[in-house]
């Protein structure tokens, strides 16, 4: 008997949990007095480690002749147990998932020395997305839209738009192609200029935003370098903002003529 306490206890029952259950399996139906006595465990103890397993699904309360009894649930319930354990155990894992994004948005903030990730595939690129729009500021990027739309079009994934829009944070997008993208007019906090890709040779993409500087390479997958540096993000924000001013002078030229 006490290796198949042991062995419970291995599987997740606490000591008294396990003897109680063992107890209870082995007598049947028996008053809460009967399962401590035989259990050797106090009263208090046996009623609140009954209602623990009562709770689990382990221990049944049935009536008999106006007393209260307990009967052990069939062995096998310990994998139905185990198997609602895992689907909680999978349900924190995806809320730890959430809050972890969440607070890394904090993280390493006032750090000097500049902090780098990588993220990799459209996963990986949902996930920063998914933390950036938990963030405050605007943010400004140049897209070739061309490339990146061979592995991944997220005109299908409208979420982080919506997300964005939601929130009113302005987006100010460079985007290099040769298709439509009308359909970018009817987001409001949406502003983009678009540019000939044979004019500028652009197979991955730079976003900024906030103190944070994102490099994407969309050549061989989806592949992102993300530098969290104010003074790195800055300088690219400065460039990018030449380069909206250009990409917008251009345009203007090219719909005079």
């Amino acid at each position: 008997m006490q290796d198949l306490i042991i062995d419970l206890v291995q599987l997740g029952f606490t000591h008294n949990e396990a003897v109680i259950y063992v107890t209870a399996l082995e007598f049947g139906p028996t008053g809460a007095n009967e399962i401590g006595v035989k259990a050797n465990i106090n009263r208090a103890t046996t009623y609140s480690v009954l209602e623990s397993l009562r709770k689990k699904g382990m221990i049944t309360l049935v009536s008999s002749e106006d007393q209260r009894q307990y009967r052990a649930e069939a062995p096998g319930s310990i994998l139905t147990l185990l198997e609602l354990q895992q689907r909680e155990l999978q349900k924190r894992q995806m809320r730890a998932n959430e809050v972890i994004t969440r607070l890394q948005v904090f993280y390493n903030q006032d750090s000097a020395k500049p902090k780098i990730r990588y993220f990799e595939r459209v996963t990986g690129l949902r996930a920063m997305q998914t933390e950036y729009e938990m963030l405050d500021e605007d943010m400004i990027q140049i897209v070739g839209l061309d490339t990146l739309k061979k592995l991944y079009d997220p005109a299908k994934e409208q979420e982080h738009a919506r997300e964005l829009k939601r929130k009113d944070r302005k987006v100010k997008t460079i985007i290099a192609t040769k298709q439509d993208v009308s359909h970018l007019d009817l987001l409001n906090n949406f502003e983009y200029v678009v540019i000939d890709p044979d004019l500028i040779d652009i197979k991955g993409e730079m976003t900024v935003c906030g103190d944070r500087l994102v490099l994407f390479s969309y050549t061989q997958g989806i592949i992102a370098v993300e530098i969290q540096s104010k003074t790195i993000a800055d300088t690219a924000r400065a460039t990018l903002e030449l380069a909206w001013n250009e990409a917008v002078r251009l345009a203007k030229i090219g719909q005079e003529e």
